[in-house]
């Protein structure tokens, strides 16, 4: 009797063993097919990083639309009073991409440029609307770019990620313009900024209207 039930739990830690066995090999065999797929859904072209901000002239990084060196760039640190609306002009920069991807390419051809060069200008500001009414600000509060060397740069055509923008009653918030430029602007002098019309959110009341501010570079 004591023969039989020595045999009986030889036997049955036996198939618990094995069945553990194979319940760990199934799972390594899933990970094993998990990890294959994951390898085979990669894409072939690795996506370069984009490192932002551009600090210093000179200075190149990668980005979806190409490889961009920062060829000028000026802290102005100027504010720009537009009614109840301020812009504060913190940067600008004129990067360039001689080395153009093909969305980039793509969308040098939706606006009419040409593809083999991208040139591009930003400015970083903060807005702040200091009223009690909120604020709508259409698609921003900057209408053209006059650049020294004569382009006028339509910022509603021109602008990479075009939105409409409002503020609320005493808010502030960072707001980046970048916009693509016709041509190499080489070393610009100056930077003429128009202002765009600034409405109440609720009336559409206007609160200010055009003003130009030339900022030196």
């Amino acid at each position: 009797m004591k023969q039989l039930f020595s045999l009986l739990m030889i036997v049955g830690v036996s198939i618990f063993i094995f069945a553990c066995s194979s319940q760990t090999k199934s799972e390594l065999e899933m990970k094993s097919d998990n990890e294959k797929d994951s390898i085979e859904s990669k894409p072939n072209v690795e996506v370069k990083t984009y490192k932002e901000p551009l600090t210093q002239v000179g200075e190149n990084a990668s980005h979806p639309f190409g490889v961009f060196v920062l060829n000028q760039l000026s802290k102005p640190n100027m504010k720009i009073t537009a009614g109840p609306l301020y812009i504060q002009v913190e940067r600008i920069k004129i990067v360039q991409s001689t080395d153009v991807s093909d969305i980039g390419k793509y969308n040098l051809k939706e606006k009419g440029l040409n593809t083999g060069k991208m040139n591009i200008i930003q400015l970083t500001t903060t807005l702040e609307n200091t009223s009690d009414q909120p604020l709508y600000l259409e698609k921003g509060p900057i209408k053209t770019l006059v650049l020294s060397n004569g382009e006028q740069v339509n910022v509603n055509k021109m602008n990479v990620d075009p939105k409409d923008l409002s503020l609320k009653a005493k808010e502030k918030t960072e707001f980046t313009l970048i916009c693509f430029l016709s041509q190499d602007p080489k070393n610009l002098k100056y930077v003429k900024v128009i202002t765009d019309i600034v409405r109440e959110q609720v009336t559409k009341k206007e609160v200010s209207p055009l003003k130009t501010v030339e900022i030196k570079m």
